[in-house]
């Protein structure tokens, strides 16, 4: 057995000895009618409920304190505005040197006809 299995056993074991341990607390008083049980019953009920208050708090202050000291985001810039391409006919150098452009204005040409 490695190590990460024993200590996966371990954990195992103390949570079957803890369930029964609240087992035992919770239906006590149903078992055994004495006033004894009723203090570890109520003990059985109220920590849990507790645990899962505090738990909630505590996540929830968790996340306004992350929210309180995180810096804003940075604005996002506007997009910029294609400007209207110039008839680079004339020009035949940049039609050659870009195949992209070239095609997106033979496309505004086509629309414009």
């Amino acid at each position: 057995m490695s190590k990460d299995q024993s200590y996966g056993f371990v954990i195992f074991l103390i949570s079957i000895i803890v369930a029964i341990i609240y087992l035992v607390a919770f239906f006590g008083e149903a078992v055994v009618n004495s006033s004894y049980w009723q203090g570890w019953h109520d003990l059985a009920v109220g920590i849990p409920v507790l645990l899962f208050v505090m738990l909630v708090l505590v996540i929830s202050g968790w996340i306004g304190w992350t929210m309180l000291t995180t810096p804003p985001p940075a604005p996002l810039e506007p997009e910029p505005t294609p400007t209207p391409e110039t008839s680079s006919t004339e020009s035949g150098s940049s039609e050659a040197s870009s195949p992209a452009r070239s095609r997106r204005s033979r496309s505004r040409t086509s629309r414009k006809k």
